[in-house]
């Protein structure tokens, strides 16, 4: 579809996960929407086979999931139903449906790829009292006879609402230009609740000689350029095509970083990883 510059019509009315997309790149030419569609594999739920994520601006449009061995669709988001990663497996649902309602719902992802829902605001215009309520409820609807009324103004509800968004993860988006590029995708996932960021290696092709080390800088000169010494390196061995691996990562800040270093079909490669401490994302550079 964004190929081809094509409304998602042409494939089929009823397809709102191609719709979610659209929206969002009608207006680009064919290669600027695939620079601006991302997408990430990243296991969401804890059962260790990753979900797929698309998306645009850190805003989810598409999760999909695998049950029974077929590729199963999560949920879709648009604009105005747009969906983010709270992180260890949880999502937030931001949704408007005109000046009568306003959804604000928390979602986990459980381990049969269900969204589980944890809690779920919404905004109900009361025209014989001319005021906006707000109710809550965890079954996942703006159904007011199966929710709680609050005693929550709307500036109260903007206010939660901001949190919730403050609360928002960065993810290791990659472009879907980009995807097929290269031998091995790189991104990011924890250890566990509150644990420490592990680097996900998936060699698209078998990686020979993979070396995990950890660099320190010796020297910087006046244009910037770093000079690296390795300071521990760890003997991977051979990384099979289309296997997912976890490793550690080196934190102490940007003297020392993780690097990964292996042999593709092109040749010696070596990449230098480091987390982003604007955003928390997986920035690479091939040095």
């Amino acid at each position: 579809m964004v190929q081809s510059g094509s409304s998602y019509i042409l494939f089929g009315e009823e397809r709102e996960d191609l719709m979610a997309v659209w929206e969002g790149v009608r207006n680009l030419s064919p290669d600027q929407g695939l620079e601006a569609v991302k997408y990430q594999l990243l296991d969401c739920n804890g059962d260790g086979k990753p979900e797929l994520l698309l998306g645009q601006d850190n805003r989810i449009t598409n999760l999909f999931t695998i049950r029974d061995g077929q590729l199963h669709p999560v949920f879709i988001g648009f604009y105005r139903n747009a969906w983010y990663y709270l992180g260890n497996g949880r999502f937030l649902n931001q949704g408007s449906g005109g000046t009568g309602i306003t959804i604000l719902g928390e979602y986990r992802l459980d381990s049969d790829g269900n969204l589980v829902c944890e809690s779920y605001y919404f905004t109900h215009w009361d025209p014989a009292m001319e005021k906006e309520e707000v109710y809550w409820n965890t079954v996942g609807v703006p159904d007011r006879a199966r929710s709680k009324k609050l005693a929550m103004n709307p500036a109260q509800f903007q206010e939660l609402q901001k949190k919730r968004k403050d609360k928002v993860e960065r993810l290791s988006w990659q472009s879907l230009a980009r995807y097929g590029q290269g031998g091995v995708i790189l991104s990011l996932t924890q250890s566990g609740e509150g644990g420490e960021p592990l680097l996900v290696v998936i060699p698209r092709e078998t990686l020979e000689d993979v070396h995990l080390l950890t660099l320190q800088a010796v020297d910087v000169s006046d244009s910037g350029q770093v000079t690296w010494q390795v300071e521990k390196d760890e003997s991977l061995g051979k990384l099979e095509a289309d296997t997912r691996y976890h490793f550690s990562m080196a934190l102490e800040g940007t003297a020392r970083v993780t690097a990964l270093s292996y042999y593709d079909r092109e040749g010696y490669r070596r990449k230098i990883l480091q987390i982003s401490g604007e955003d928390g994302r997986l920035v690479v550079q091939e040095k």
